[in-house]
């Protein structure tokens, strides 16, 4: 019942999806949120529009972040030496899967990652991650600064980027542009909680290419359900 007004992510256990949000009435958001209650479990949406954000906040939902969806056009730029993932040791690749585990975890404290989250299906098993355009800063042989890639279609999407400063990582992200090939495109998706990415976002010429998102939070402690 309702199943099609909501779905369970593995990676992050402790809230139910929402789908479908602007089909939704009063009694089915009241009932949505009395199953959660009930299973210890809050709710989670995304959506693109006023009328669906407020139809939400008027049910006790938080906003917890904004998604920006936008693309780099890669032009000519000489940037500086990198080193890519695939030219890692194994014992840096390991420190990097460790890395975005730790990154991934922090930017979701909001709506826990599941500790069961395989990260080397996510990166090195996936056949769409590109390690040739994928891109760590050294210091001290550790990783301070990191982009990964994944090809998309004939061009590449963003999958995380994150380091130890925001200065070396900006530096790491002009020797992208360095190396990416003139005439293709990067899309990437931009999350406000993530401060990292955001800096990126802010600096390089973006152009947006969709509504902004919004995801917000139902969490499972209210009280009076049907009085939110």
């Amino acid at each position: 019942m309702m199943t099609e007004f909501y779905n369970i992510n593995e990676n992050h256990p402790n809230n139910f999806n929402l789908t479908q949000v602007p089909d939704m009435d009063v009694d089915t958001i009241w009932t949505l949120q009395e199953k959660a209650q009930a299973k210890h479990k809050g709710l989670v949406a995304q959506v693109y529009d006023r009328v669906s954000l407020g139809f939400l906040e008027d049910r006790g939902f938080n906003l917890i972040y904004t998604t920006h969806f936008a693309k780099l056009n890669v032009r000519d730029y000489d940037g500086e030496p990198v080193v890519t993932v695939g030219e890692l040791e194994p014992d840096l690749k390991q420190e990097l899967l460790i890395l975005l585990r730790d990154h991934y975890e922090r930017i979701h404290r909001t709506n826990p990652a599941s500790k069961n989250i395989n990260y080397q299906d996510w990166l090195f098993d996936n056949h769409h991650f590109d390690l040739k355009h994928s891109i760590v800063r050294l210091s001290q042989q550790h990783i301070v600064a990191v982009i990964l890639i994944f090809e998309n279609e004939n061009d590449f999407k963003l999958g995380w980027t994150f380091g130890d400063d925001m200065a070396i990582l900006l530096d790491l992200w002009r020797d992208l542009l360095g190396i990416l090939p003139v005439g293709k495109v990067l899309y990437a998706e931009f999350k406000s909680n993530d401060l990292f990415a955001m800096s990126v976002y802010d600096t390089f010429m973006w152009h947006d290419i969709d509504t902004v998102a919004q995801t917000l939070l139902w969490q499972d402690t209210s009280k009076n359900l049907r009085n939110v």
